[in-house]
């Protein structure tokens, strides 16, 4: 817990006073092989969980993530270990790591996938001042002109006419912008959007909700693109740090140990002032750079 604790420390202290900041929540799975029922210390905290990349639920952990990203920079900041068990969802645990978050100065908007951006969420983040962008699935509610439809019927009566096109990160898009009520929202921004390449059909389209209405187009696409970083993140820390490898049975040993991977994503990054991709190249090169000098 203190190393933790240390590590926040050290997180909000590189958080920029003069730009944005952006919360990343979501969520990854370290598959595991199921033990045999016959097995008399089974790994702690494993469950089946759906995996979006294998379309099926697997055997693993499943831990929530909260990252801290400010200008170009971001930063693991907080953690649950989602046992089925034990906690009701994972809704839940968002929610206690939403609460003990400090209240930023700055203008805050929260990151999700359509899993996360519920009512509750929602209701918990404006409630602290932060704004929700957030993917949303293409059946939920809108009223235009007061008339209730789902979003993916809704986009059946969209003609090109009606959209802008949109760049963002050298990718056009066809984007539709409805301002209103949502089932469960009182008033928001949702984006439709289409490749420009593609046909408009419902199958190609894609939903975004931002709880602040002041912003562009253009801010809102940009400043959700930011979510990509917590999907590196998880595949560096797999790949890099071995999450997905770690052979540990016990609970509390897990999250000890998703502690330290945080601590030496963030020290690698300090350590060497530069982004954990070049700071990890860096770190073992000067390793085995060591062992020759050893060995010799």
């Amino acid at each position: 817990a203190y190393l933790l604790r240390q590590s926040q420390k050290y997180v909000r202290q590189k958080i920029a006073e003069d730009e944005p900041v952006f919360l990343l929540l979501d969520d990854t799975i370290a598959k595991k092989t199921k033990p045999s029922s016959r097995a008399t210390h089974p790994t702690e905290s494993c469950g089946y969980h759906f995996l979006h990349t294998d379309g099926k639920s697997v055997w693993g952990h499943q831990v929530v993530q909260l990252m801290l990203k400010s200008g170009q920079h971001a930063y693991p900041y907080d953690f649950r270990l989602f046992d089925k068990e034990i906690t009701d969802s994972k809704i839940q645990l968002s929610l206690d790591m939403m609460n003990q978050l400090p209240q930023f100065k700055q203008p805050t908007y929260l990151l999700c996938d359509s899993w996360y951006t519920s009512r509750t969420i929602i209701e918990a983040a404006l409630s602290k001042g932060t704004h929700v962008i957030g993917a949303l699935k293409t059946n939920r509610i809108l009223y235009p002109q007061g008339i209730r439809i789902q979003a993916k019927q809704f986009a059946m009566h969209i003609q090109k006419e009606d959209t802008d096109l949109v760049t963002i990160g050298g990718e056009t898009y066809r984007v539709y912008r409805y301002e209103g009520a949502l089932n469960d929202i009182e008033n928001g921004v949702v984006l439709l959007c289409w490749p420009q390449a593609a046909s408009m059909e419902p199958k190609n389209m894609r939903c975004f909700l931002s709880t602040d209405t002041e912003l562009t187009t253009e801010q809102i696409l940009t400043y959700y693109s930011h979510r990509w970083s917590i999907e590196t993140y998880f595949k560096q820390v797999k790949g890099r740090l071995g999450f997905n490898g770690a052979q540990i049975r016990s609970a509390q040993a897990i999250q000890r140990y998703w502690i330290l991977v945080q601590f030496a994503y963030l020290f690698l990054g300090y350590l060497y002032d530069t982004p954990f991709t070049f700071a990890i190249h860096i770190a073992r090169t000067k390793k085995f750079e060591s062992i020759i000098e050893f060995v010799y």
